[in-house]
């Protein structure tokens, strides 16, 4: 979704488990003050019901304030310096586990928010204040690793495979292999942290690229758009490398996700 109406409300289609992620992405101006991300119970509104998670972004204080309204009452703030510079765009990731919510800033770990409510009492959500709404993503679960999937529609030409993510502080390598309907290849993606270099092996010669865009314990979005030539894979946002389609660009069926990551979110759009 792009650039939505401030305030921004939302009803969950389905319940909020442990291992779904909201991830938010927006700008600020230099005249920012606050802004707010809120889970709901019942409305998504501050009419007296419940508010599991607060998360008021203050420049004003230069801090970020956590916090739940339970039964008319603010509970006690949870605060920590806020991290996002007024003028800048920013990223939020919101992961829910059974005890706590994981809340990631810029793709670095910010702060665990522990339940003061059920998290199956969350049903709506808002967001409001002094900022730019870009994006607004809900979804995932805990996803195994190595991880498996057929892909029902496929991953035909002008189509994105999304991968939310983090890599683990100790990893050496992770891999993302995309199948064809009869078991081979078509992209090999390869990260290598004791190299410092991606391989990426599509049907013979093996391409390097440059600096590696992931860092260890650090989130990512790996975006691999299949365009009608090759490859367009971004991370982060930002395009890292292109690669030539080797076969059929309208034949991948399949995708396979191993080596020392989390998983969080994956998605086709």
């Amino acid at each position: 979704m792009m650039n939505q109406p401030v305030p921004y409300r939302s009803v969950l289609q389905e319940k909020f488990e442990p291992g779904q992620t909201l991830i938010v992405k927006g700008s600020t101006i230099d005249e920012s003050q606050r802004f707010t991300i809120n889970l709901h119970d019942k409305s998504a509104d501050f009419s007296g019901n419940n508010v599991p998670l607060h998360i008021s972004v203050r420049f004003d204080e230069g801090k970020i304030v956590l916090n739940s309204f339970i039964n008319g009452e603010w509970g006690k703030e949870e605060r920590k310096s806020n991290p996002i510079k007024k003028g800048d765009s920013f990223y939020i990731r919101v992961r829910a586990h059974d005890d706590r919510y994981q809340i990631v800033i810029d793709h670095k770990e910010f702060k665990d928010y522990e339940h003061r409510l059920p998290l199956t009492s969350v049903s709506h959500l808002s967001i409001d204040g002094d900022l730019y709404l870009n994006h607004v993503h809900w979804g995932g679960k805990y996803y195994p690793v190595p991880y498996e999937t057929g892909m029902a529609t496929g991953l035909g030409v002008g189509k994105t495979l999304l991968i939310f993510g983090t890599v683990e502080k100790k990893a050496k390598l992770f891999h993302l292999n995309l199948l064809r309907k009869n078991g081979d290849i078509a992209l090999h993606f390869n990260p290598r942290f004791d190299e410092k270099a991606i391989l990426s092996n599509e049907w013979g010669n093996e391409e390097r690229e440059g600096k590696i865009p992931f860092e260890k314990g650090v989130g990512f979005d790996l975006a691999i758009q299949n365009e009608a030539y090759a490859f367009n894979i971004f991370v982060n946002g930002e395009r890292w490398a292109t690669y030539a389609h080797r076969s059929d660009p309208h034949d991948i069926s399949g995708l396979q996700i191993g080596g020392d990551i989390e998983l969080s979110g994956i998605q086709i759009q």
